[in-house]
């Protein structure tokens, strides 16, 4: 049985609205084992990205555990959620978020930890996520499928245990959307890595080995 990297236990978190709170995780779980490609998908406003910034140390649960590569993190310090995020964690975003001064080598070296011994090359990324040419341009000089490959080189070159993405394909056309999320998915049974992918686009549920939902502030197993 393969290692569990994610585990989420009976997570709850809420907001104030006006005199009342709103319930936005209600008891939610889940786990994501190795090499697992998991989705979530629900309604806008359902609390997907709240539990992606919950799982991913963004946010604090008002109660519940989060464990990494078995290590509960819950309440670590701000310090220390900081160095987790930075080792263990990498995160694919909508709009890629990179910045716009920095050719794809740089951005890479910008968030790479020097520390770590095992650290992936640029250059393998490269090869893998095929932007190669890309190695020396900046984001404006890229297509949309271009800057999102980038994003996910950035994601993966601290060799991280867990790969969060969200709506990474949301900005795409139905092809390179799904070449996307086949790359992510190539990479985590490459290097034995857990994902954990918001998405809206149904059309490319069938590469994921799991699919949760989120209804009434619950999360429910779909596949």
């Amino acid at each position: 049985m393969s290692e569990i990297l994610l585990e989420l236990k009976d997570i709850c978190k809420s907001y104030p609205d006006g005199s009342e709170k709103r319930v936005i995780l209600d008891n939610v779980s889940l786990s994501v084992q190795a090499g697992e490609f998991a989705a979530v998908v629900g309604p806008s406003g359902s609390g997907k990205s709240t539990l992606l910034s919950v799982a991913g140390l963004l946010l604090s649960p008002d109660s519940g555990s989060i464990l990494i590569a078995g290590k509960d993190v819950t309440g670590v310090s701000k310090k220390e959620r900081t160095h987790i995020r930075r080792r263990q964690i990498g995160f694919v975003f909508q709009n890629h978020n990179l910045i716009p001064f920095l050719k794809t080598e740089d951005q890479l070296a910008f968030v790479q930890d020097k520390s770590l011994k095992d650290k992936i090359r640029t250059d393998d990324l490269l090869r893998e996520l095929g932007i190669e040419k890309c190695r020396r341009q900046y984001p404006s000089k890229m297509s949309g499928g271009e800057r999102q490959r980038a994003a996910i080189a950035r994601a993966f070159v601290n060799d991280p245990d867990i790969i969060f993405a969200d709506e990474p394909t949301a900005s795409l056309d139905a092809e390179r959307g799904r070449a996307v999320a086949e790359m992510i998915r190539a990479e985590v049974k490459r290097r034995g890595k857990a994902a954990v992918m918001v998405t809206h686009d149904t059309r490319i549920l069938d590469l994921t080995d799991k699919v949760y939902r989120i209804e009434n502030s619950r999360l429910v197993t779909e596949r």
